[in-house]
């Protein structure tokens, strides 16, 4: 009877708790994270008008220039758990990497998140190219390759591989080159850069 009746105070206990929880959550949504979001979409759209007239240092703001808007930068800060804060971190990458700040470029692709998965290899593949930039061709080639594999398709798939290819050739890898040159030839026949692909594995034949 003692343990019955221990054993319902612990399960009230913990419905207790649990029905607390749920009410901070729906409070915290309600009050806080749902007209965050709407700020942060507002500061988002500033921001990618911005970006789409090519103005870069604008777009991205991480300077602090005296402007009535936030930019990518100050919407990661301000608004980070936010839908709008997420993709501004996918902005921001986009921005460091076209101002050449190649380590920042890396540091915040790393902190989005992409649930799409075009938008996740795109996501591995600028941070391959940072790291390219950087001569850290290790970790180039391992986010290239991570980038072509994440979902196969016509685009990034042998883009990524195409790119893991020419950096592997400038290694003098020339086996992993024809391996990467030799999956795009049999599997996307329509890629983009497909002569370029047929003249690489041309040369390859005599060098290996």
């Amino acid at each position: 009877m003692l343990l019955t009746f221990s054993r319902k105070k612990i399960t009230t206990y913990f419905c207790s708790i649990l029905l607390g929880i749920m009410g901070m959550y729906f409070l915290y949504k309600k009050f806080f994270l749902y007209p965050s979001e709407e700020k942060a979409l507002k500061e988002l759209i500033y921001a990618q008008q911005y970006l789409s007239q090519g103005l870069i240092n604008e777009a991205l703001n991480d300077k602090k220039i005296k402007i009535n808007y936030l930019g990518f930068y100050g919407i990661v800060k301000k608004y980070p758990y936010t839908k709008a804060g997420n993709i501004s971190k996918y902005y921001a990458g986009i921005c460091y990497y076209k101002l050449g700040s190649y380590k920042e470029s890396i540091n915040m692709m790393k902190k989005f998140s992409a649930k799409d998965e075009i938008l996740y290899a795109l996501k591995y593949g600028l941070i391959g190219d940072s790291f390219a930039q950087i001569k850290n061709k290790d970790e180039a080639l391992k986010n290239y390759i991570q980038a072509a594999k994440i979902r196969e398709n016509e685009i990034t798939t042998p883009l990524y591989y195409y790119k893991a290819a020419l950096l592997t050739f400038s290694m003098k890898r020339y086996k992993d080159s024809k391996f990467f040159l030799e999956k795009i030839e049999k599997k996307y026949p329509s890629f983009l850069y497909k002569e370029n692909v047929t003249k690489y594995l041309m040369f390859l034949e005599k060098k290996l």
